[in-house]
């Protein structure tokens, strides 16, 4: 899939995400504005129905006599003669417990001329209630018209999402599982693009590697052919040889390609032995003397582990030094050092190779030991590969129950650091 085939399906898939997580915060605002609504439409009804009942309360005969009495007593009458106080909390609490509010609420009476109260349950409140929107007139219940009933509610916003709980929070479930799902669409097609331009590698590194021995030995091949050449012995042996060579080197390849189905497969079978690590750092040092000097490397050997011996699968672990030393010598200019050292700790045996070679961008470290993974080396096109061999030591290394590390800076080498232990158990 091409770059621009990915950018255009991630803006189309952003703007979709987009419209829906807007759309869904809309409806949302819109059902908060209905239950505020609701809630406000609640109140008023509720504060109406106080005054009804006061009303009621004053228009009573029995009531109406005791204003009478109250009157003879008194030079003026004032509000709390009509709306007692007591009468006052034991309605709105009434009211105020049929709409599901037991506390955190107040309410009031004052003349709106002067701002001050005369009765209820004001708190530290006051101002609020002077400017709070559920006010009514009491003029009839007493006149003249300048008292007011008047309620606040501190918590009305928690209130009204309380009553929506279960739909904002299906509302917010919904989004991130939105948002989750085109962050992972997004991730998926990008990994899996990553994967079709490692693959398209690996069968462009896989040809080269293939097509030169298989070049080569037609070519001795031919030359076998050639009369001058079967008739001395000298040449026939040379071609005979780069056959043999070049063969060995398919076969290499075609078994590190297997090696590593096994290991992905879970078939791969460990034989665990007792292990000379140092005797197999000798023997795979001397299949590169060659390679060391037609690059005129000097490799230095500092097995300086006392104890040397681990069990392990002695195949596996050639394969592991074979792999790293490989990578040192091809990653390494002409005239060079590489040291391969030991060394022991209580559980297990450190093997080190350190080179001078190109160096690693640590922000790559991570990713060598990953399937088919080739650190991109600018214009170095000399130097070719699968990018199978560090994560098919990672894979022995980790079977073996140790670890790798890479140190590595552009331009000063890479020291890759091994850790096996003594014993080891087929798991």
């Amino acid at each position: 899939m091409k770059k621009r085939t990915i950018i255009a399906i991630a803006i189309v898939i952003s703007i979709s995400v987009l419209g829906i997580v807007f759309t869904q915060l809309f409806w949302v605002k819109k059902s908060l504005d209905l239950k505020g609504k609701q809630f406000d439409n609640s109140i008023r009804i509720a504060l109406k129905s106080v005054i009804n009942q006061l009303m009621e309360i004053k228009n009573d005969s029995v009531f109406q006599e005791h204003l009478y009495k109250l009157s003879c007593r008194k030079v003026k009458l004032d509000v709390t003669d009509f709306v007692m106080p007591s009468t006052l909390d034991s309605l709105m609490h009434e009211e105020m417990n049929s709409m599901g509010m037991t506390d955190n609420y107040y309410y009031g009476i004052y003349n709106k001329l002067n701002d001050r109260f005369a009765t209820g349950h004001l708190g530290n409140k006051s101002k609020e209630l002077l400017k709070s929107p559920y006010q009514y007139s009491i003029a009839s219940i007493f006149k003249p018209g300048n008292y007011y009933l008047t309620a606040y509610f501190p918590t009305k916003t928690s209130i009204v999402l309380r009553q929506m709980e279960i739909w904002l929070l299906l509302s917010v479930f919904f989004i991130v599982i939105v948002i989750i799902s085109f962050v992972f669409v997004i991730l998926t097609i990008l990994q899996q693009k990553k994967l079709s331009e490692l693959k398209t590698d690996f069968i462009n590194n896989m040809t080269h590697e293939f097509k030169t021995p298989l070049a080569t030995t037609s070519l001795a091949a031919e030359m076998l052919l050639r009369p001058e050449v079967t008739s001395k012995k000298e040449k026939v042996n040379k071609y005979v040889k780069v056959i043999i060579d070049e063969n060995q080197r398919l076969k290499n390849h075609v078994e590190q390609v297997l090696e590593i189905s096994s290991l992905e497969n879970g078939k791969k079978d460990y034989n665990f032995k007792e292990t000379d690590i140092h005797e197999l750092v000798k023997l795979v040092v001397k299949r590169f003397e060659l390679h060391l000097k037609e690059k005129n490397i000097n490799l230095t050997l500092k097995l300086d582990a006392t104890r040397h011996t681990i069990k392990a699968n002695t195949t596996e672990i050639i394969n592991v030094i074979f792999n790293l030393l490989d990578n040192a010598i091809k990653y390494s200019p002409s005239n060079t050092r590489i040291l391969i050292k030991t060394r022991n700790s209580k559980s297990g045996i450190f093997l080190s190779i350190r080179d001078k070679g190109i160096g690693i961008r640590p922000e790559h470290h991570k990713d060598v030991f990953k399937n088919l993974f080739r650190v991109p080396t600018g214009n170095i096109h000399e130097v070719r590969g699968f990018g199978l061999g560090l994560y098919y030591v990672k894979n022995v290394i980790d079977y073996h129950h140790g670890y790798i590390e890479l140190d590595s800076q552009p331009g000063r080498g890479s020291t890759f650091d091994i850790f096996l232990p003594f014993n080891n158990k087929i798991t």
